[in-house]
């Protein structure tokens, strides 16, 4: 599935509803509700009774839809997966950082 611009723009000022996430990842409801229930993907707010999702978690619902579909991963799989794709992006993030600390080398 191919994001448009307009989407991702949408999508900047607009939170979206459980079944919003559901529809828009392709994740079954009872599954999405496993993985939002143990903390794998997390709703913007934290004590709304309606909960609402960012492009965060649509990001994370999408990637969690592909690893099942690909590896026929369960909850707890996919849970570990995605906390550890998680942990990758930290780290690929704090180590541009620290590269961009580092003096440059020029080529003559």
């Amino acid at each position: 599935m191919r994001i448009e611009l307009n989407e991702v723009l949408w999508l900047e000022d607009h939170a979206l509803s459980f079944e919003e996430l559901a529809d828009l990842s392709g994740l079954p409801r009872a599954l999405l509700t496993e993985l939002v229930q143990a903390g794998g993907i997390a709703p913007l707010g934290v004590a709304e009774s309606d909960p609402r999702f960012g492009a965060v978690a649509l990001a994370a619902a999408r990637h969690a839809r592909r690893l099942r579909e690909d590896f026929d991963l369960d909850v707890s799989a996919l849970l570990l997966v995605l906390g550890l794709c998680d942990r990758v992006a930290e780290l690929e993030v704090r180590l541009r950082e620290l590269e961009a600390k580092l003096p440059r080398r020029h080529s003559f």
